[in-house]
């Protein structure tokens, strides 16, 4: 498994911009059973889990409308993110699903943060090789939530 490395560009809608790093793996050793995979991104308050039971019900509303049928394979994801002037100089540990296709990249990652008292929530998925986009979600119904528009560029570091 290899660490995927990520400096990020956060902005709110009212231009608070800052800086962040995202690290993360994916195990791929095997697919993640649905769960399991729930109960392993459901961890924080921002729960990847019930998202991912969202999607699927209206993967299942919509194949009664539609006669089209995409099969997603699910892999556990474990990482950090760090935004210094939102979570403190420690990373806020973060676990999910990164969903893919039969064949191509990842089409999305759902996380949540494991430390209730850093409740965060993180969706990204990737625009090109090295580039990410999504959103972040600070403490998800408290007074102070603070929602993010997210930009990340992946870090090459040497062999």
């Amino acid at each position: 498994m290899n660490e995927l490395i990520y400096s990020l560009l956060l902005k709110t809608a009212q231009g608070l911009t800052l800086f962040g790093s995202l690290r993360f793996t994916i195990d791929t050793t095997q697919p993640a059973t649905p769960g399991p995979a729930i109960d392993a991104a459901a961890a924080g308050r921002g729960d990847a889990g019930a998202l991912l039971a969202q999607l699927q019900q209206q993967q299942q509303q919509q194949q009664q409308q539609q006669p089209i049928e995409i099969e997603l394979f699910a892999y556990r994801i474990d990482g950090a993110v760090t935004i210094p002037f939102v979570t403190g100089a420690g990373p806020v540990p973060l676990t999910g699903l990164a969903l893919f296709t039969f064949l191509g990249p990842p089409a999305t990652f759902f996380t949540s943060s494991t430390d209730p008292a850093r409740n965060l929530f993180l969706q990204f998925n990737g625009i090109s090789n090295d580039n990410i986009t999504g959103g972040l979600v600070w403490r998800a119904g408290e007074p102070g939530e603070l929602i993010f528009s997210v930009l990340g560029t992946q870090l090459q570091l040497p062999a």
